[in-house]
């Protein structure tokens, strides 16, 4: 009986070893996952940039419609391409919004501030965002306000 308990006893320890190990590994994948996943995110936001500034080098004649808060009339004739380009802009800053909370969990505030100072440089961007709040996020349409 005391060899057959022994035998119970250490195949229990092994399966309780083994779950522990298969835990500690499937901790250890999360963690991974999840840098991974920031990794692609921001990745893809500068990305996003990346798009935004080369528009701005190919067209520095609209630089003054994002940057400097000039209003472009719809009777310009690069009436349309600003709004395209505010479009970008703004699926850039709906990306940074949403995912402010995986990079600047200790300075929000500066995220905040940075889309809120975009959107007043841009105003065909801002009316764009007004004129159409369930093309984006929540969150990004609340920085209107």
């Amino acid at each position: 009986m005391w060899e057959q308990l022994t035998i119970e006893t250490w195949i229990q320890l092994g399966s309780l070893l083994t779950t522990v190990v298969g835990f500690l590994f499937v901790i250890v994948q999360v963690r991974q996952l999840g840098q991974s996943v920031r990794a692609s995110a921001h990745a893809a936001i500068y990305s996003q940039a990346s798009d935004f500034r080369g528009y701005m080098v190919r067209y520095p004649d609209l630089r003054r419609f994002f940057f400097d808060g000039i209003e472009i009339k719809p009777n310009h004739p690069e009436y349309s391409r600003v709004l395209t380009l505010s479009e970008l802009l703004l699926n850039y800053l709906e990306h940074l919004t949403i995912e402010k909370s995986n990079f600047a969990s200790h300075d929000g505030n500066a995220w905040r501030n940075y889309i809120q100072q975009a959107l007043e440089a841009c105003p065909t961007a801002k009316q764009r965002l007004k004129d159409n709040p369930l093309a984006y996020s929540p969150q990004l349409v609340a920085m209107v306000s």
